[in-house]
């Protein structure tokens, strides 16, 4: 737990989403009301004079009173009759304002999954904004110790003050940094900058998103590069599996693979991003992650590459396959420069994700196709890791990898392999 000194608790009342009283808490009674003798007071229409009491006894003690308040003091949604146990992560209404425990800015219930140590000294000079997120933005910055350049992100005001939006932010820097490997950005540094704002630090990396380099293609831009051919693509696809098969042998679910989470370097480096709604599976592995901020209550927003159990709310179904049906889509995606599923609306897409896929067909040629010709068996990989059916996408990523390396081999050297796949996954197509 942290110092006290350091990250003194407080109670912060808030009326329509702003601050209008604050207060450092030690051990004793707080009066809370509009009442100017009051230990904390509360200036809002719906706050009595004398509306409740807090009471502190010690460091999981407390305990919060309603005092004949007119509109009623509730804890978790439930009215507080006479002396309410509280924690840090209830959620308090003192009339139509809300009582919130905070440290250093932050919900204080979530320092028990951060260290003690975590606010140190500033080393970064903060620069030019690369993204801007609902929730955090990224920024260019230097690391003034190391005279280096780094990523930055930093959680936007609104989003630090909620506690499922921090535990995000903490779950996805302690997974990353524990899943150490060439497709996933380091994390350099956890911690609260001057400002009071939650940041991490990674590696900072000049390139593109997988999105954005597919769209460029399919518009005619740059479609003579090296870097777009189908050859390359393929490349980039595997240095992706790469990352996830890593992933999965330490216990992690990616959930949320899609082009938009890729990041591909200038030099060719290729990062799997946004870990933080992956979901942690039993490992018998003392190297599998430890990380202590938990799940993400929230399901993770649908996508065009979400796998049928996610869109069916199945969380239970969620494992390995899931993220496999994705690299399915992203498969796809790379070989016809088009989404797997094209629902626009939240009916349709989930409608879609629920049906067979279509297998690629009667559409113009794309121009990294070889030949002019759509590479048909790796059509048919990709619509096998698209199954609907768990059992019948590749049982591991290593498989799916397999696969497109057999028929890379094969139209390449003439083996004979990409017809011998193409001849084993075409009845695929019918059932799937």
């Amino acid at each position: 737990m942290p110092s006290s000194l350091t990250h003194p608790l407080e109670a912060v009342i808030c009326h329509d989403g702003r601050p209008v009283a604050r207060c450092v808490l030690r051990r004793g009674r707080y009066l809370i009301g509009q009442d100017r003798k009051n230990e904390i007071v509360v200036d809002a229409p719906s706050v009595s004079a004398k509306h409740a009491q807090l009471t502190i006894e010690g460091d999981d003690a407390f305990f919060l009173e309603d005092l004949g308040s007119a509109n009623g003091t509730r804890v978790n949604g439930q009215p507080a009759h006479g002396a309410t146990p509280v924690t840090l992560a209830c959620h308090i209404e003192i009339g139509s304002t809300t009582l919130e425990f905070q440290r250093s800015g932050l919900p204080a219930s979530v320092f028990q999954y951060l260290s003690p140590d975590f606010m140190g000294a500033q080393h970064y000079e903060v620069g030019d904004l690369i993204v801007q997120g609902s929730t955090s933005s990224i920024h260019e910055a230097r690391d003034l110790s190391l005279n280096r350049v780094v990523a930055m992100k930093i959680m936007l005001p609104e989003s630090q003050a909620k506690p499922g939006h921090v535990l995000r932010f903490i779950r996805e820097a302690q997974i990353a940094a524990q899943l150490q490997h060439p497709g996933i950005l380091p994390i350099h540094e956890l911690a609260l900058d001057g400002q009071r704002r939650l940041y991490s630090i990674t590696r900072f990396v000049e390139g593109d998103s997988l999105d954005s380099v597919l769209d460029r293609l399919a518009s005619g831009e740059n479609a003579d590069a090296p870097r777009h051919s189908l050859a390359a693509l393929l490349g980039v696809f595997q240095k992706i599996c790469d990352a996830v098969a890593c992933a999965h042998s330490r216990g992690v679910v990616h959930c949320t693979l899609r082009p938009e989470n890729i990041t591909v370097g200038r030099f060719g480096e290729v990062f799997v991003n946004n870990w933080g709604l992956a979901k942690l599976f039993s490992l018998d592995d003392e190297n599998a992650p430890r990380v202590e901020a938990p799940e993400a209550s929230a399901e993770p927003a649908l996508s065009r590459y979400s796998a049928p159990e996610q869109a069916e709310g199945a969380l239970d179904d969620i494992d390995t396959r899931t993220d496999i049906h994705a690299l399915g889509g992203l498969l796809f995606r790379i070989l016809t420069l088009r989404d797997p599923i094209t629902g626009e609306t939240e009916s349709a897409l989930l409608e879609q994700l629920l049906s067979p896929r279509e297998a690629p067909a009667g559409q113009p040629p794309c121009p990294h196709w070889p030949g002019g010709k759509l590479p048909e068996p790796l059509a048919a990989i990709a619509m096998r890791a698209l199954s609907l059916a768990r059992d019948d996408r590749h049982a591991t990523v290593r498989k799916l990898q397999h696969d497109i390396a057999a028929w890379q081999e094969g139209a390449g050297g003439g083996s004979g392999e990409a017809g011998g796949l193409w001849k084993g996954f075409t009845g695929l197509l019918g059932r799937h």
